[in-house]
């Protein structure tokens, strides 16, 4: 098949559509990625790339083209200009556009909007858009960014509702997604529970972190460090724990990184807390791997309890036992996986919950972990099941 993906983030930037989009091309597809200049997290054009220079045309196997988006910046006028920026040359690709593909899909993480352009393009030659729903739009708008004008997300609404309408399957990163979607009123036959997959890392190639300290009981954070996170709740419990030998280490980046690293130094706890940093991905699994829980957390709000993020597939296929300072779906796998603990929202919750992996049987959460991500979260399960649907719908005789 010939396959076309919209997503606004691609290589070098660090998302799970990179892997998908290289494993189908290794599965003998022809894949072609529209995105946009690499900026994520710092809000502006990475070094070595600009309007003016030549970028990479293929990407292990996968074709590249990149439109001229002006970056998200630091504020929100910034924001807006990034958003309708990538949908006003996307949709300038697609009138321009005389290729024909056999599929569209879309990588929706924030914002929405990437979706206009594929639809546009699934118009303009029938062909059958895959919409992959990881941000619920307009709760998004409004629970994380705080957006509570009436008429704004009213207006967010009917852009949802147009590329709802516009897709053939609408792919859910969890169930919870199928019945908010489903509630909408969109067609049942087009909500799939897709969730989102990790790729198995080889274990023997990952080395044990050198600030791993024999005789500590690490606790690693791995993704994103957004106030969704929530994340002031673990530097309040690394407070509650400075007499226990523990440490936590915080992999990744993102807005709030700067604010909590303040926290931490205010509440006197920067020797418990160790900011990692952006890593590799494979280092980012070393970090998760070697250490004895892996942690969670999501701001007390009914739309982080419908998602899954994606650091829980990572965990899961580490083979690291979680503790969940979450409920809903993530709260609901752990248990369901037996693979840690679930702790309520506060810190000395937290710091209580801790203590229980203390004394737990961590090879046997471990064991757990691995097993339900094999059953559920297996990266060539989920991208032949993709691959399975795309051909099923790109059938002729469904087409006509």
């Amino acid at each position: 098949m010939k396959i076309l993906v919209f997503s606004q983030y691609f290589y070098p930037e660090n998302f799970r559509v990179n892997t998908l989009c290289a494993a189908l091309a290794a599965r003998g597809h022809s894949v072609t990625a529209v995105t946009a200049y690499p900026q994520y997290p710092l809000g502006r054009i990475y070094d070595g790339y600009g309007f003016s220079l030549p970028y990479e045309k293929t990407w292990r196997g996968v074709n590249i083209v990149r439109l001229k988006v002006p970056p998200r910046g630091k504020n929100a006028l910034g924001l807006l200009r990034n958003t309708f920026g990538y949908v006003r040359q996307g949709k300038k690709w697609v009138r321009r556009c005389k290729e024909r593909f056999d599929a569209v899909y879309v990588f929706e993480v924030s914002p929405v909007t990437v979706g206009l352009p594929a639809v546009a393009y699934g118009k303009k030659f029938k062909t059958p858009v895959f919409f992959n729903v990881q941000d619920l739009w307009p709760e998004n708008v409004e629970v994380v960014m705080g957006v509570k004008n009436k008429a704004v997300l009213k207006w967010i609404d009917k852009i949802v509702d147009k590329i709802y309408a516009g897709s053939d399957k609408i792919l859910c990163s969890s169930r919870s997604f199928v019945k908010n979607i489903a509630a909408r009123g969109v067609d049942q036959e087009k909500l799939v529970y897709w969730p989102q997959f990790h790729i198995k890392p080889d274990y023997a190639a990952l080395q044990k972190p050198a600030a791993y300290k024999d005789g500590e009981f690490n606790v690693v954070f791995a993704g994103n460090i957004g106030d969704a996170q929530g994340l002031d709740l673990l530097a309040e419990t690394a407070a509650l724990t400075k007499e226990d030998p523990v440490r936590f280490f915080i992999v990744g980046d993102g807005r709030a990184r700067a604010r909590l690293e303040e926290k931490v130094n205010a509440l006197g706890v920067g020797e418990k807390v160790r900011f990692v940093g952006r890593v590799s991905e494979e280092e980012a699994n070393a970090y998760v791997r070697y250490a004895d829980c892996a942690y969670l957390s999501f701001q007390d709000n009914k739309l982080f309890d419908m998602t899954i993020p994606a650091k829980m597939q990572t965990y899961l296929a580490c083979g690291t036992p979680v503790l969940a300072a979450a409920g809903g779906e993530s709260a609901a796998i752990v248990r369901e996986a037996g693979c840690g603990f679930v702790s309520g929202r506060a810190p000395e919750k937290v710091a209580e919950t801790l203590k229980k992996f203390y004394a737990a049987d961590l090879p046997a959460m471990r064991r757990n972990a691995e097993k339900y991500f094999d059953e559920h979260f297996g990266a060539d399960k989920l991208i032949d099941m993709l691959a399975e649907m795309m051909e099923k719908e790109t059938d002729p005789e469904k087409r006509s």
